[in-house]
């Protein structure tokens, strides 16, 4: 009687199988170079087989907003935003945080916010906080955003308004209809006072006495406060007789401000137009740069230096007259 030996077929993985284990291999490779403290083996079997605490990537997420509640309604609104979207278009609510691999990171990236590199950029640094959060909690070990390289981008060149657009602009808001819309337009011309936080001023932060406004740190956007001087057409603040608790800009905001733009002839408006007008004619004048730096709330002057400032167009006169515009 003779036996035969039965024999084996090797298993063969098929192509999705094949590029998870590969994408948990470069993963545990990463983690072992950004985690030497933990022993390879322990991390690579807790990775693989997800034997310790299973957390759903629902549940980090929510932890993770619950901790930025103290931002600015507009803040946690955007980070709402993004979020809500990454969880229709990848459908990993209730997955185990540990098992999302940077493929499905990188694919969801370039598939439902790749068309825009600002977008892009974005969304992978809210996904990032997401896991970089669930590492904190030890939720995981290692955040598989951490292998995806941001998309570059590059500053588009902001043009500043020339005198005749301004004069237009003070024309257009001292209208019966837009007059409201006037203190917060003289403070960003001649303070550098960003939109977001000029709506949030209100009167009592104008300082008749030291002749200057106060953004404090809950109004700043940077979260540092600064006192910026009245010059040109911002000294007119002070001839306003408002109560102190009253907001500078009007409640609805947006819609005047469109309005506003379209009938002092502007077609097209660059982001940030106006304080990009006040840095240009501030350092032509004054040709102080730490001061600029101080007045417009920037850490340092890098910003500065390679975005904001566009002197092309901004002579020694020009300067002048801004300053001396009421």
């Amino acid at each position: 009687m003779t036996t035969t030996k039965q024999q084996t077929r090797p298993y063969t993985f098929t192509e999705h199988e094949a590029r998870e284990l590969l994408s948990l291999f470069l993963d545990f490779i990463s983690s072992v170079h950004s985690n030497k403290h933990i022993q390879p083996e322990a991390q690579l079997r807790s990775h693989l087989t997800g034997q310790s605490t299973t957390t759903s990537f629902m549940q980090v997420t929510q932890a993770s907003l619950h901790a930025r509640k103290h931002r600015r309604p507009s803040t946690r609104a955007d980070l709402r935003s993004y979020v809500a979207r990454i969880l229709r278009h990848s459908q990993w609510g209730e997955r185990n945080i540990r098992s999302i691999t940077r493929l499905e990171c990188r694919q969801l990236l370039n598939t439902h916010f790749g068309r825009s590199n600002h977008i892009f950029c974005k969304a992978r640094s809210i996904l990032h906080s997401i896991f970089a959060y669930a590492c904190r909690l030890g939720c995981c070990e290692i955040n598989p955003v951490d292998g995806i390289e941001p998309r570059p981008l590059f500053e588009e060149r902001i043009d500043i308004l020339t005198l005749r657009q301004i004069r237009a602009l003070l024309k257009a808001a001292s209208t019966i209809e837009l007059r409201d819309m006037e203190p917060a337009v003289r403070l960003m011309l001649w303070c550098g006072v960003r939109p977001g936080e000029v709506q949030r001023l209100r009167w009592r932060d104008i300082d008749n006495r030291e002749n200057c406004v106060y953004i404090e740190t809950r109004n700043s956007k940077t979260g540092g406060a600064r006192a910026v001087p009245l010059r040109g057409g911002a000294l007119q603040l002070r001839a306003y007789n408002r109560p102190p608790d009253e907001y500078i800009a009007p409640r609805n905001w947006l819609r005047q401000w469109v309005r506003l733009r379209h009938e002092a002839g502007f077609l097209h408006w660059q982001r940030d137009a106006m304080r990009h007008t006040f840095a240009s004619y501030h350092i032509k004048f004054f040709h102080n740069l730490p001061l600029l730096q101080e007045e417009m709330g920037h850490h340092d002057s890098s910003l500065l230096r390679t975005r904001y400032l566009n002197l092309r167009n901004v002579s020694t006169h020009s300067a002048q007259a801004f300053f001396k515009m009421e």
